[in-house]
């Protein structure tokens, strides 16, 4: 008998996919959180001065701002592995072996000792890795035809949304640390060990429910077949099947299905749009000026991004923010904005792509001019007002990486989706170890000069998303022969 409907099979599997990608996919980008509780337990706090009144500690923070930047590179360099091996090995594989990975990261991080540089790299390099589960999940946006793009984008919201679970350990860590002694250093020790221990046996666990509901190959719609219970008796799951076991699971099946099976025609004429290098191979279609000009514009725009999330604790410490009460403003706005996610997925599939990526760089800029580019933290709004300032910068994050995502489906279709995915990721990476020079001169020099430079970077990108995007599209919908809008 069936157990659920195929409707709410889609919806079932979503749900999972979005916890399964807040569980892991984006917990580096919580850093601000963990940051405050190495601080407070004093982690490689040995070179720092025991008397400086203000508290403040050039190194420490240099060093922190390593950590989160092993963490950063991996999200993105990794999830080209990641991607190969989905592409290659199929979901579940790929699915479970990240979450054990990131099981190994954060026992390396309840672990390391207080003062070991290189385990808590190492262990937030490991946690970066998670992001492949959100590149798993993003297929299943394809079970949602003409919503694909809102789909996509809740996944990429779920990715945003992930920086919550730091933001809850780091709570349960104080608290417990507190509750404690007082919350000396060991306490803090203890309660980081703790903690972060019992969010590693959850993601076990979830890793474990992965074996038996994610597609062994790309498409989701095995799983759908699954929950919905395989003898489901009617034809067209029979065809299906066997369509599949022709195809070896191959990711494009659907469109070869419509062409072959007219019952399902009118289906795909509001389905499914085909994208105009869609039929390529992911060689032809690495090397097309689409996808070099996308990666480029991405890769750019990640600098800035990683060079806010590194940095913005220590303009607001050096704008009166001691207690750090703003800076986790920072993570709630941050988990807060995911409500967004389906938004910026809506306005690409409605007002088009260009407009949408130059909207979110006009965030981007509009977040730096209000930390300031003052020497220190001059010109720039007051700490109060940085409320603001945290709402532009992340609606414009969840805008360029939805945008992201979007458009390599848009431009490229589905089958190599991992492969093209991965790849701008990869190349993305490569701008990260840049914004920790810029770290650490504003640390030494105040902030000023690499705000302005990243303002400068956005503004500098116009052009392309204006330009190329926008006549890109007008081609794209008259080569389709929809109306263009």
């Amino acid at each position: 008998g069936n157990m659920m409907g195929e409707e709410l099979a889609k919806w079932v599997l979503l749900a999972y996919g979005l916890f399964m990608t807040t569980l892991v996919a984006g917990v580096v980008y919580g850093w601000q959180s963990f940051r405050a509780v190495f601080i407070a337990e004093g982690v490689l706090s040995e070179g720092c001065d025991a008397d400086s009144a203000d508290g403040e500690c050039p190194s420490q923070a240099k060093e922190l701002g390593l950590i989160f930047a092993c963490g950063a590179w991996s999200v993105q360099a990794c999830r080209m592995v990641t991607g190969l091996v989905r592409d290659r090995y199929g979901t579940r594989v790929c699915v479970v072996g990240v979450m054990l990975t990131v099981a190994v990261g954060i026992v390396l991080l309840a672990v390391s000792p207080p003062q070991s540089l290189a385990v808590f790299c190492v262990g937030y390099f490991l946690l970066g890795i998670g992001a492949g589960v959100q590149l798993c999940m993003q297929s299943i946006s394809m079970l949602f035809g003409e919503y694909q793009g809102a789909a996509s984008a809740t996944l990429s919201g779920a990715f945003t949304l992930s920086a919550v679970i730091p933001l809850a350990c780091a709570e349960a860590i104080k608290s417990v640390a507190s509750d404690d002694d007082g919350g000396t250093a060991s306490s803090y020790a203890d309660a980081r060990g703790g903690v972060l221990s019992a969010w590693c046996v959850t993601v076990v666990v979830f890793a474990a429910s992965a074996m038996w509901l994610m597609p062994r190959g790309g498409e989701f719609r095995e799983s759908v077949r699954y929950l919905v219970g395989e003898r489901g008796g009617d034809e067209k799951n029979k065809r299906e099947e066997k369509k599949n076991d022709d195809e070896d699971d191959e990711e494009d099946g659907d469109d070869e299905s419509h062409e072959r099976a007219p019952a399902n025609a009118a289906k795909a004429a509001n389905g499914h749009r085909r994208a105009p290098h869609e039929g390529k191979s992911a060689r032809e279609q690495l090397v097309s000026l689409d996808f070099i000009l996308l990666a480029a514009w991405f890769t750019v725009m990640l600098l800035p991004t990683n060079y806010f999330i590194i940095s913005v604790g220590d303009q607001l410490e050096g704008m009166g923010d001691d207690d750090g009460e703003i800076t986790r403003g920072f993570q709630l706005v941050w988990v807060i904005s995911t409500v967004l996610s389906p938004i910026a997925g809506y306005s690409a599939d409605v007002v088009g792509r260009g407009s949408t990526m130059t909207f979110a760089m006009g965030c981007y800029a509009a977040s730096f001019a209000m930390l300031g580019f003052g020497g220190d933290g001059g010109g720039g709004l007051s700490l109060k007002a940085q409320w603001l300032n945290f709402v532009c910068f992340n609606v414009g994050r969840l805008w360029v990486f939805s945008m992201y995502f979007v458009s390599v489906g848009r431009l490229f279709g589905f089958r190599h989706y991992g492969t093209l995915a991965g790849a701008g990721l990869l190349l993305s990476a490569m701008s990260t170890p840049l914004a920790v020079p810029m770290h650490q001169s504003g640390v030494d020099g105040g902030f000023g000069e690499s705000n302005l430079a990243s303002a400068m970077i956005c503004l500098g990108l116009t052009p392309y998303t204006v330009g190329w995007a926008w006549r890109r599209e007008i081609t794209e919908e008259g080569m389709r022969g929809f109306p263009a809008r």
